[in-house]
């Protein structure tokens, strides 16, 4: 059983339990849908853990497809952000339309055998830039927000830090790959951990500050 608890399946687990508890009655869609991609995310972890440890088979296939959903709600979201500064759906269209002929291409190359690496590099450096772009708006928005309490910012933060982590890693997966040291397995793993606790940390705190609003919002009428 302890075999289920890892790093990243607690991180995963707590963030889950923050969404359903901050975020369940909130009014918006876009937050609210964080509650079943985070169950879903979770389920995904305990089947590749199932799928290594206790069937000893290969679970790429199972994140190939996992891959698909992080895609798309982490895009859609990012344009539920963008949607106040006049951006257009079409961005969000052509992204979406580049990624599946990449992610298709890779499958078709690799003979449905290997993790979409490339791929997911590609996604990775999108949202990175996406995240950044944000940053810009916020910083050419006359209107003023507390940023220490504003929800949108430390959503984004936690996506920029995670996915920048996760690009520098797959760059350097062929180095990591070849060199077969227990310190450099170690090193990517370690990477991976922090990382991943600073998604979910900033994504718990995302979904706090949101909960906060929706209760001074409340107490306000």
């Amino acid at each position: 059983m302890l075999k289920y608890f890892t790093i990243n399946t607690v991180s995963e687990f707590i963030c889950f339990g923050v969404a359903l508890f901050c975020l369940f009655k909130d009014k918006s869609n876009a937050w609210r849908f964080f509650i079943v991609y985070l169950l879903v995310t979770c389920i995904v972890e305990i089947l590749g853990i199932q799928c290594r440890k206790v069937w000893h088979t290969s679970n790429f296939m199972l994140y190939n497809i996992f891959v698909v959903v992080e895609c798309t709600t982490i895009s859609c979201f990012f344009y539920y952000l963008y949607k106040q500064y006049q951006y257009k759906s079409m961005w969000l269209i052509v992204w979406l339309i580049v990624f599946f002929v990449c992610y298709g291409a890779e499958m078709v190359t690799e003979k449905f055998n290997s993790f979409v690496f490339e791929t997911t590099t590609l996604m990775s450096i999108v949202f990175v830039l996406a995240s950044l772009n944000y940053y810009y708006l916020i910083l050419k928005d006359e209107q003023f927000r507390q940023l220490s309490n504003y929800a949108p910012f430390w959503w984004v933060n936690g996506v920029l830090f995670f996915y920048f982590g996760s690009t520098a890693c797959n760059i350097f997966f062929d180095y990591f790959m070849e060199d077969k040291s227990l310190i450099s397995g170690s090193v990517r793993y370690m990477i991976f951990n922090i990382i991943d606790i600073i998604l979910y940390c900033c994504w718990s705190y995302s979904f706090i500050c949101r909960y906060r609003q929706r209760t001074l919002q409340r107490s306000s009428y």
